[in-house]
């Protein structure tokens, strides 16, 4: 549980961050009721709150009313509050009654689109251009404050006009709040802290996956930024009030944002399958997707009029894919038996997703805080907060994965580089053997040449069957390494002197090659305990490197007792061992060109295995001694 501690304490804080936030877009705001067009705004703190002032505002359709035509209340134009607002033109008008000389401030969304506001006759504010004229007309969308004085009468005429030629239906009051220039300024303040910090940080989360999801080539990434930037889209106060330049086209913006509502389900579908691309299949998906290029190209292709039907027919698209999605992963987990917590995870946070895109879907043209603001990027916060958490518990499991494939690749390194070590050390062994029998062969082709001394021929000819019997000694215990691993070397009781005897038979030839002579000294009256062929190869290689490097000198075995060991030394007359080469005479694969640099480590090796120490004495011009011990048969078994 640990491991999970942080990463959710982190998680934590930053929800926490994202609710801190929340905090400052009111919603928990007190409503002012009117009826036909008229507010008694009196018996209202306005100095110390914020009030929705309800859209009760008398309406005119078709008409674009100057405020000098309201001028005469006996001529003045009739409001019609009962026609639906589907014309592309209309005027509306709002009187207001508060306390004389009192400065306040009202707040909202233009009318769709384009808006022009009179504020007791005087023309106070223009969003984009309102005309009769659809060829003059520019439309735009902005979020308004609209100054106000209520002067000695304490009355206020609020007057909108609107121009609407981008879609069928429009012409709606949005949203409107009402207070002191101050508290309005704080709530716009509010609003602005969230949809930056929830816009900006879906917008650069946004990039983050795209560089990640490229780097690393994972769809999952991809996915959470194709969903970071509809939903950061979705939110058209951050989108047009912040993201996009002041001289924009409203046009490009409305089919932008159009088109990211439109992607929002496909966004959550395309999330589903990014984590579950087996149980969903890849024909699904190049159906879904090409399905959906085609609707987004048709998005910037079609007039206007038709992008609400073309984002309907997008939503309900998705509805037979989400259900066939359902399916193949319900067929999917129950054929594989399998569904661990990472899969419940991603479940619980699509499923949020999906579930609030329901939500702002049904909601969607009734509330206008949806409409603008979405509530779909306090869900995708959520929803990344999870899924982080099942990302980067794929990351672990790949990374551990990766040290797993690392882990055995050494492993793989390691046992080539023990074969290659075994390869050597067998090519070692085998070669003294063969150099004896060879240097027998020679010596008694000689003899029989002189045809003399027949006795010493026979016993040539003995020896090297006795080293072609060890040849084949070794080649069996070779056999029984490769195929019985945990078999140990057989230890028992050994005579010195008998060791001794069989060393001088072997490489007595072996000296004489270059001119050496072997002479032993045996001063050891005890038994010892070992391995007659193990430690018989040690004084074979031994006096093989002591005779490699002495021309016409003295090869010399000498044995003696210590109170629990019995120490063989063996001595040369040679050059020695350069001062250069000593630190590394036991290393394996060490050479100085002479050798293959295992003999001295598998001697080591050997004497270890017996409980013994192996060393270097001396060395230098007057030659070389190695001394080493071997447990006495009494001191092993306690004797």
């Amino acid at each position: 549980m640990k491991k999970y501690l942080l990463p959710a304490f982190v998680m934590l804080l930053l929800a926490a961050f994202f609710i801190f936030c929340r905090g400052r877009f009111r919603t928990d705001i007190p409503v002012i009721g009117h009826e036909d067009g008229f507010a008694d705004l009196r018996g209202y703190d306005l100095n110390n709150e914020v009030y929705h002032l309800v859209n009760n505002w008398d309406c005119f359709p078709g008409v674009l009313y100057m405020p000098s035509d309201f001028a005469d209340e006996d001529s003045a134009p009739v409001p019609d509050n009962e026609s639906p607002r589907n014309e592309n033109l209309g005027t509306y008008r709002m009187r207001l009654v508060t306390k004389p000389n009192q400065w306040l401030s009202v707040c909202g969304f233009s009318v769709d689109f384009g808006t022009r506001v009179f504020v007791n006759g005087q023309e106070v504010l223009n969003v984009g251009y309102v005309s009769d004229d659809p060829e003059k007309a520019i439309p735009k969308s902005r979020y308004m404050i609209i100054p106000m004085y209520s002067g000695e009468s304490g009355e206020i005429e609020l007057i909108y006009q609107y121009s609407n030629y981008v879609h069928n239906e429009g012409g709606f009051i949005q949203t409107t709040y009402i207070g002191t220039p101050e508290n309005i300024d704080e709530y716009r303040r509010g609003i602005a802290a969230w949809s930056l910090s929830i816009g900006g940080g879906l917008v650069f989360l946004m990039f983050w996956f795209m560089l990640s999801g490229t780097i690393q080539k994972s769809r999952e990434y991809l996915a959470l930024a194709l969903c970071c930037l509809v939903i950061a889209v979705r939110n058209q106060y951050f989108f047009a009030e912040y993201l996009l330049d002041p001289g924009y086209s409203f046009y490009w913006e409305y089919r932008a944002v159009v088109l990211g509502v439109s992607l929002i389900p496909a966004s959550a579908m395309y999330l589903l399958y990014a984590f579950f691309p087996k149980a969903i299949g890849k024909k699904t998906a190049y159906v879904f997707t090409g399905m959906f290029a085609i609707l987004t190209c048709l998005h910037w292709i079609l007039d206007t009029r038709a992008l609400v039907a073309l984002c309907h027919i997008s939503y309900y698209s998705c509805i037979p894919f989400l259900f066939w999605s359902i399916f193949c992963m319900c067929r999917y987990f129950i054929k594989e038996h399998k569904a661990d917590r990472t899969d419940m995870i991603t479940l619980g946070a699509v499923g949020i997703f999906i579930v609030m895109l329901i939500i702002e879907g049904a909601s969607s043209g009734s509330n206008q805080m949806v409409n603008h603001f979405g509530i779909m990027p306090m869900a995708m916060v959520i929803c990344l907060m999870l899924l982080a958490v099942v990302i980067n518990g794929r990351i672990a499991k790949k990374m551990l994965a990766l040290e797993q494939e690392r882990e055995k690749a050494r492993l793989l390194e390691k046992v080539n580089d023990m074969n290659r070590d075994f390869l050597r050390m067998v090519a070692h062994e085998l070669k003294t053997p063969l150099a004896v029998i060879s240097g027998y062969a020679q010596l008694s082709e000689l003899q029989l040449g002189k045809q003399g001394e027949p006795e010493k021929v026979a016993a040539r000819l003995s020896t090297i069957r006795e080293e072609a019997e060890r040849l084949a000694d070794i080649v069996n215990r070779l056999m029984d390494y490769t195929y019985n691993k945990d078999r140990d070397a057989e230890m028992s009781a050994l005579d010195v002197e008998e060791l001794l005897n069989s060393a001088v038979a072997v490489m007595t030839p072996v000296c004489l090659k270059n001119g050496n002579k072997l002479e032993v000294e045996n001063n050891c009256s005890r038994m010892i305990h070992g391995n007659h062929e193990l430690l018989l190869q040690v004084l074979i290689n031994l006096i093989a490197n002591a005779s490699r490097h002495t021309r016409n000198g003295t090869i010399r075995i000498e044995t003696a007792e210590e109170e629990l060991d019995e120490v063989f030394l063996v001595s040369d007359t040679g050059s020695g061992i350069p001062e250069d080469v000593i630190p590394h005479i036991f290393e394996k694969g060490y050479t100085t060109g002479e050798g293959n640099g295992l003999g001295l480590a598998i001697c080591l090796e050997t004497v270890e295995l017996h409980g013994g120490t192996l060393e270097l004495v001396s060395t230098g011009p007057d030659g070389t001694t190695f001394a080493f011990t071997v447990p006495s048969e009494g001191e092993k078994h306690g004797v």
